[in-house]
């Protein structure tokens, strides 16, 4: 496992020009109910030259891993098999979701509810990576 979160998140944007994605689970500001040291920042997914998405649009929490291609069950490589990128599994509640994509950065900021997702092609400022897988 290379990620997991009790917090809640959802589809936050998508680049078709790009093919990228964004998952967030969003900051809570301190005048909000269940407001916590823990929840007062965003945390971003940033998955980049997405090539396959078989995902929910929210996650009430999420562990990521990715899956190695020599260890996929038959049926799983015949969906995956074709595509070059990285196949990243998504579980919530026992039920596991797909995305292929060529990178994975994890990040964290506290830019409130601004829509500043995708200035420079997907490359966000966040305060603190946690992970960053990039492509090979």
């Amino acid at each position: 496992m290379i990620f997991c979160s009790n917090r809640k998140f959802k589809i936050w944007a998508y680049t078709v020009s790009h093919n990228s994605l964004l998952i967030r689970s969003i900051m809570q500001y301190d005048d909000e109910e269940g407001y916590s040291e823990g929840t007062s920042y965003n945390i971003d997914l940033e998955f980049s030259f997405v090539e396959y998405m078989d995902i929910r649009t929210v996650w009430d929490s999420i562990s990521v891993s990715t899956v190695e291609k020599e260890n996929l069950t038959s049926d799983l490589k015949e969906k995956f098999g074709s595509y070059e990128g990285k196949i990243f599994e998504i579980k919530s509640n026992k039920e596991k979701t797909y995305i292929v994509a060529y990178s994975l950065l994890i990040g964290t900021n506290k830019w409130g509810l601004d829509d500043r997702i995708f200035n420079h092609q997907m490359n966000l400022k966040h305060d603190e990576i946690l992970v960053s897988l990039p492509y090979k």
